[in-house]
């Protein structure tokens, strides 16, 4: 495997291959999502990552965008392309597929407690 050059990474993606999001299709979302990604030459800024289940099993197949610390819920192969071209490349935020910005005192629009960061 070759040793990838993360000087000019500017963005690095946490794609959820837990059981629960591969039941929903993640594997085929992660594939989608780095393919758009080779597609529009981004490779070298966007670095992925397949990890293990991210604790949000209802939400998935989730994915987390460093160093923002947008998560991203229900992710899906149709929706990959306007994952990259709307957040990606443009920076919205996407709010239909949005579940949490890290530090929000919300998830889903719901107030949490008790949690870090909430109200």
């Amino acid at each position: 495997m070759a040793i990838k050059d993360l000087t000019t990474v500017k963005m690095h993606l946490f794609l959820c291959n837990g059981g629960s999001c591969k039941l929903k299709g993640a594997e085929d979302s992660t594939a989608a999502i780095r393919a758009v990604l080779q597609e529009y030459k981004l490779g070298d800024l966007v670095h992925t990552t397949k990890t293990l289940c991210n604790g949000r099993c209802k939400d998935g197949p989730i994915v987390i965008s460093m160093p923002g610390g947008e998560w991203f819920k229900e992710m899906s192969v149709p929706y990959a392309r306007s994952f990259v071209e709307k957040f990606i490349i443009k920076g919205d935020l996407q709010p239909d597929k949005l579940l949490y910005l890290l530090g929000e005192g919300k998830i889903n629009e719901v107030p949490v407690s008790g949690e870090l960061g909430g109200t």
